[in-house]
């Protein structure tokens, strides 16, 4: 799985993670196709257990 940020920089991570995985390690995550618009975003937060 590769992930990319904001400036172009690419971060290689286990090919078996899943998104939960992902998220609680802190990660944002944002799905989006070639037509992204940035003026459609959403945002889901989970809470966490402690």
């Amino acid at each position: 799985m590769e992930l990319t940020n904001n400036k172009g920089e690419v971060t290689v991570l286990a090919d078996n993670l899943t998104l939960k995985e992902i998220a609680e390690m802190g990660f944002s995550i944002d799905l989006c196709d070639s037509t992204y618009d940035e003026n459609e975003h959403w945002v889901a937060k989970s809470e966490k257990n402690e």
